[in-house]
């Protein structure tokens, strides 16, 4: 047997390079959820009735966006996080842009303009428009911390960016989308140190804006009588809401098992394999499956805050909190609509709902946040005197070393003439 010297010593920091660790324990839940959204979207449009049309194409589709989203999961854990500050305003660009295309050019459905059809697959810019959102206030507020108790510093630059796409998502209409973006800011802000007397003036003047947008549009109206007394109205603006409520009572604690379910499988569940899917798991697999819903989307929530409170750099802390905000604001809003506790309201559940635009905006954010936690462990790594290279700044180019060229040692006079 060779024996090994007493002298070896292991380099670190290679090892270091060669394992770099994330958040596992978010990783998998994020994974769990795809499989049963996977599950639920197969058994939401198993028969003809449930969906009009091919419930096996349907399932390809979606594993295809499970696949893609993924894909993009990867790419945003290899891509550094802080490099997103560099990507920013051209981020905001793009995402303007596609939203006045689909104004111009979106394609229609279900009284709604959200869509920009491209060849093979079609994208909502509104679910891009949320995310390059806070990437955008993590970047302005972390480049502001010090100045942001002020009114103009804290208040003007984010709502004019956040007028912009409440102005073109208006247009859509996507009323759902303002609101959370709305949230999303005031949280950020409150977070970052803002004082709470301007957050609550302009919650209220927003309150007030969002009021009177309810009360001028029928549709938005209509929606609310319904949810205020939903029975009353269950032949029309109430038939989601009410069908939604049957099914969960009719799959009680255990659930009809999977593939059955009177609401879901003879189609008056609308848009079961979308924006009422958790419907669809109370029917099939009752209070059991709802729960087991609740707690994963529980633990993103408390693994996303660790990231947030344990980030390196104030753009990390509020990079990591609003991507956790802006994903469990969306499912607890989901799941909401679904037991009828607040109007109706089109948004998906995160990794379990039907959505191709959706699904990658969200696994990025996922993929985003498990870059943050890459580099909080790599930082406590150097806290045991292992060199840790910044990934923001290029390498250093090398420089070369100038010979200078020898010279021919001259002799005495005495010694050439002698």
């Amino acid at each position: 047997m060779t024996a090994i010297s007493q002298d070896y010593q292991p380099d670190l920091s290679r090892e270091l390079k060669r394992v770099e660790p994330y958040d596992f324990g978010l990783l998998m839940a994020v994974l769990m959820l795809l499989g049963l959204g996977a599950v639920l979207v197969y058994s939401a449009t198993i028969t003809d009735d449930a969906l009009a049309g091919d419930g096996e194409a349907t399932l390809r589709t979606h594993l295809t966006h499970i696949f893609l989203g993924i894909v993009t999961m990867v790419g945003g854990m290899a891509f550094p996080y802080r490099r997103w500050k560099q990507l920013v305003y051209p981020i905001l660009a793009g995402v303007m842009f596609l939203l006045v295309m689909v104004i111009f050019f979106g394609t229609e459905a279900g009284h709604a303009r959200r869509w920009l059809r491209v060849p093979g697959f079609s994208i909502q810019p509104a679910e891009m428009a949320k995310l390059a959102f806070v990437i955008f206030l993590a970047y302005s507020l972390a480049k502001k911390a010090e100045r942001i108790v002020h009114f103009s510093v804290a208040f003007i630059p984010h709502l004019l960016v956040c007028s912009v796409f409440i102005f073109l998502c208006l247009f859509q209409p996507d009323f759902g989308t303002c609101v959370i973006l709305v949230f999303i800011m005031f949280a950020m802000l409150f977070v970052a140190g803002t004082r709470l007397a301007y957050i609550s003036l302009a919650g209220c003047v927003g309150l007030f804006m969002g009021l009177q947008a309810i009360a001028m549009n029928d549709m938005r109206a209509g929606r609310v009588m319904a949810f205020i007394d939903p029975w009353a109205h269950r032949t029309d603006r109430g038939y989601q809401m009410v069908n939604s409520l049957i099914a969960f009572g009719s799959g009680g604690v255990t659930g009809q098992s999977l593939g059955f379910g009177g609401q879901t499988i003879t189609g008056f569940l609308p848009e079961g394999h979308t924006d009422f899917i958790l419907s669809v798991m109370g029917e099939q697999l009752g209070l059991i499956g709802v729960t087991s819903i609740i707690v994963l989307f529980a633990f993103v929530l408390m693994r996303g805050i660790r990231i947030a409170t344990n980030a390196r750099d104030d753009f990390g802390r509020f990079l990591a909190f609003g991507i956790t905000l802006l994903i469990i604001m969306q499912a607890v809003i989901n799941m909401m609509v679904a037991t009828a506790l607040i109007p109706t309201k089109g948004l998906t559940l995160p990794f379990v709902s039907y959505g191709g635009s959706s699904m990658l905006t969200c696994c990025l954010g996922i993929g985003i946040l498990l870059s943050i936690s890459r580099d909080i462990s790599i930082g406590k790594m150097s806290n045991f005197g292992v060199p840790v290279p910044d990934e923001t700044q290029a390498k250093p180019k090398r420089k070369r070393s100038r010979r200078r060229k020898k010279t021919p040692r001259q002799l005495p006079l005495e010694e050439v003439i002698g």
